[in-house]
């Protein structure tokens, strides 16, 4: 239910408040009475006004004053005033009500039908300025919530939905900046590419369901260890990749490393099962190899994991580029 309407009525004298409420009796408002001008301003403190009416002559503070302070303040700057006098008519007096703000200036004795036209007036234009405000906070709602739909959107685009990390869209849009980044700068940029060793045979043992566990535990154990400006991918099934900006292949075996390590040392386990896992992880340098394309780089992490898978499995391999033609050729068929 929408809230009434207030009408703020200004005078010194009881009488002169139980008349003007008489005359307005048909007007669907609330009308809150004040009988002095500081009386009018702790009024306008607690209430929304759609209009106030003034007497002029008050003690203390006159109509002239109030209407004057009720423009100087922000919230009711735009307050319509209406001033009612039985004393002053001339035109000094007038224009002085107008100067100090009113909009408009009825002297007594007025007709009822007249002054009751001018307050209808200003209630209308009150409720086309609260339904306007209730229009554009509706469209802000409305604009905040495309905004956030559109951000999901966003994310559900470019992460995988299973993990979280982002997905091999959003790598290729970040691979070809910082690539880009690296080669215009000269600064360092490491790659790795992991692989979950024998995954195939959690899901062929224990059921999707816990593989999927174990793929979400993988990625969450990668993101402990990086810093805010790493990326983290799942590059598909049981295949992740990490960029490292700012990283030399030193600075990679050493995450790599960590990265392994954590996998080793502790089980997955989801109150069901608990397993060990073991994680291969090829790695590749910008500066060290300088692929001509981004997606060399990642061959080249590739080709690095395919040596560990080779070796062993459960270990860290360093592409070595000494034909430096890993874009030209494929990789050799990938062990599980």
């Amino acid at each position: 239910m929408a809230e009434q309407i207030k009408i703020l009525i200004v005078d010194d004298k009881p009488n002169n408040l139980f008349t003007l409420k008489t005359v307005l009796q048909e007007v669907t408002a609330e009308f809150v009475e004040a009988t002095s001008g500081n009386d009018a301003l702790r009024e306008l403190l607690h209430h929304d006004f759609a209009l106030a009416i003034l007497d002029v002559q008050m003690p203390e503070m006159d109509g002239y004053e109030l209407a004057r302070l009720i423009r100087g303040r922000e919230k009711t700057s735009r307050l319509p005033i209406i001033f009612l006098s039985a004393i002053y008519s001339d035109s000094f007096h007038i224009f002085k009500g107008y100067n100090s703000g009113a909009v408009d200036f009825i002297t007594k004795p007025f007709h009822p039908e007249i002054l009751i036209g001018k307050v209808l007036f200003f209630i209308e234009i009150y409720r086309q300025q609260q339904q306007l405000k209730e229009t554009i906070s509706e469209l802000e709602r409305t604009k905040q919530l495309v905004l956030e739909q559109n951000r999901q959107l966003e994310r559900l685009a470019t992460h995988d939905e299973l993990t979280g990390l982002c997905n091999r869209r959003k790598l290729a849009e970040v691979m070809k900046r910082e690539v880009e980044r690296s080669r215009r700068y000269g600064t360092e940029l490491s790659l790795l590419m992991l692989d979950l060793d024998y995954f195939k045979q959690v899901n062929d043992s224990y059921g999707h369901d816990f593989g999927d566990y174990v793929i979400k535990e993988f990625a969450a154990r990668i993101l402990t260890g990086l810093r805010s400006s790493d990326f983290s991918f799942r590059f598909g099934g049981e295949e992740f990749i990490i960029l490292l900006p700012q990283t030399n292949v030193s600075g990679a075996l050493i995450a790599a490393e960590k990265i392994r390590n954590h996998c080793l040392e502790q089980p997955f386990a989801n109150g069901q099962f608990s397993i060990s896992m073991t994680v291969s992880i090829g790695i590749a340098s910008y500066q060290n190899h300088q692929p001509q394309q981004p997606d060399d780089l990642i061959c080249c992490a590739d080709r690095a994991l395919y040596r560990a898978k080779e070796s062993g499995r459960n270990r860290v391999i360093v592409y070595n580029s000494l034909t430096n033609q890993c874009a030209d050729e494929e990789p050799a068929s990938r062990q599980p």
